[in-house]
């Protein structure tokens, strides 16, 4: 074990341990390390600011840190929105909130604060919106003001709550129906946050092959790599589909829903001037992987979210009526599908979202076959949920 292990470790047990001392011997024993070691990475932690202290003949105790002060319903309108909220989750009250949603659009809520939620795309407060009578989260950096309010909140289901943080992976449905949450506000919201989620596994996926882990490997999945290695190769392919099929797919929802011709986002590339005419899943596939073999991995990043973006502005601005219809599901080949509902059709399942993270599914908990042949690039999608 090395030193930071050590130290992460003697800090868990001081933790535990408190207020009782913790005996240096016991945790070297624990440790596998002389007691003389654990003294001197406990000196290191003092040095560094942990307020460890010795306990004379007992060994080493870590103060339980006091109470803050409580914050008054007049503080919380001038001190940081953070420190509001963090009284609002630690009291249990309800906070009131200026909030801007993605949109651009400003309300005023009451919010039971349940939780704080610090993700890769940002923080959030996790509570019961009582405008909207459910679950909801609220990103901090859109959250203008707090005010804490002197009623408490109520003590709500905790799978109720959890349906706020939860993303639903993509599976087949078990029986054809409706999908998602009712309600236009509940489910563009629903939507909304799963959109926002799958932009941020895309993120993750980008920046896991371009680590460099030791000696220059990489340490992304499917094999790792950091550039040219077979995790970087592999999510190329993936991305240059996604980008091409996901700019397909959420142009056709939104021509279903609206009645207009189909918009592409994002930058697609050249084509061949037969790509538009009709040809098997393969060989349309194989175009989309020559036109998409010139770009970099970032282009290819940079163009999917482009289009995930446009996605979120059109959701996040349509029509509440569009949410509340069930709209014709267009399928890449043969007549449409049966109709759905919008968020079912872009969150559920055969949806653009669920088709992105089906493939970074396959990428981490199937590594591929290198390429050989005339298969090569191909490989990356084969048995996609759209050949069907």
């Amino acid at each position: 074990m090395d030193r930071v292990d050590r130290l992460l470790a003697l800090v868990a047990e001081l933790r535990a341990a408190s207020p009782e001392p913790l005996d240096p011997a016991v945790h070297a024993a624990r440790l596998g390390v002389s007691e003389r070691t654990v003294r001197r990475d406990l000196d290191l932690l003092a040095h560094g600011g942990l307020p460890v202290r010795a306990d004379k003949g007992r060994g080493y105790v870590l103060p339980e840190p006091p109470e803050p002060e409580p914050l008054s319903e007049a503080g919380s309108l001038m001190g940081p929105v953070h420190d509001t909220l963090a009284e609002a989750v630690r009291t249990r009250r309800v906070v009131r909130l200026a909030y801007t949603d993605q949109a651009g659009a400003r309300s005023f809520r009451d919010v039971e604060a349940h939780g704080l939620l610090v993700a890769p795309y940002g923080e959030y407060l996790v509570g019961w919106c009582r405008m909207r009578d459910g679950p909801r989260m609220f990103r901090l950096d859109r959250i203008g003001a707090a005010f804490l309010s002197g009623r408490g909140a109520e003590v709500r289901d905790l799978d109720e709550l959890l349906a706020a943080l939860r993303v639903p992976m993509p599976r087949p449905p078990a029986e054809p129906g409706p999908r998602g949450p009712a309600g236009a506000a509940r489910a563009r919201a629903w939507t909304l946050d799963r959109l926002e989620f799958v932009r941020s596994r895309l993120r993750d996926a980008a920046a896991e092959v371009r680590t460099p882990g030791p000696r220059g490997a990489g340490t992304g999945g499917s094999g790792g790599g950091a550039g040219g290695g077979a995790g970087a190769a592999a999510l190329r392919g993936v991305l240059g589909h996604l980008a091409e099929w996901t700019r397909w797919q959420a142009a056709a929802i939104r021509s279903a829903a609206t009645g207009e011709e189909p918009v592409l986002a994002g930058r697609p590339p050249p084509f061949p001037p037969d790509f538009g005419r009709e040809m098997p899943f393969d060989a349309r596939e194989r175009m989309i992987q020559d036109a998409m073999a010139l770009r970099s991995l970032g282009d290819l990043a940079r163009d999917l979210q482009e289009v995930l973006e446009a996605v979120g502005h059109w959701a996040a601005d349509c029509d509440d009526a569009l949410w509340e219809a069930e709209l014709p599901d267009p399928r890449p080949y043969g007549p449409p599908g049966p109709p759905r509902p919008l968020a079912d059709l872009l969150a559920g399942w055969r949806g653009p979202l669920a088709h992105i993270e089906w493939h970074l599914d396959r990428l981490s908990d199937e590594p591929p076959l290198p390429p050989s042949g005339d298969d090569e690039e191909v490989w990356i999608v084969d048995r996609c949920p759209l050949q069907a």
